[in-house]
This record gives structure tokens, sequence and C-alpha cells, in this order.
């Protein structure tokens, strides 16, 4: 995810990230670590972190 910006912070059975924005804020994104994340969850994060389905897509799988 390191695409969108984002660095790790930590990964168990959630992953943990955060992301530095150019106005001094952070924009945090926990998601379930799991092979396959439901539709729903998909589109709660996509929405949080405003982004595209596709652009999460296209950074996920170049994890």
């Amino acid at each position: 995810m390191e695409i969108l910006g984002f660095r790790m912070v930590r990964e168990k059975e959630h992953i943990s990230m955060v992301r530095e924005n150019p106005e001094g804020t952070k924009t945090p994104l926990t998601m379930p670590n799991h092979p396959k994340i439901k539709a729903s969850t998909l589109r709660t994060i996509c929405t949080h972190v405003g982004i595209t389905r596709d652009e999460f897509l296209k950074a996920y799988n170049k994890t």
C-alpha cells in the first residue's frame, strides 16, 4: 500500500497503516489481514481514505 502513500504501522490479525498528508494531517487505515476482503469492508475502506475501488485493488494486488 506504499503505492498509495501509506506506511505500515503494525501487522497482526489486522493491518494498521498511516498516510501523512501534505497539510500535516494523518489518515489512518486499518484493514483485516485476510487473503480476501468482503465487498462491504472494501467499500468502507475506500470511502474512509478517499480512493476508488480500482485504485485500492491495483495497489493491493501489487503487495
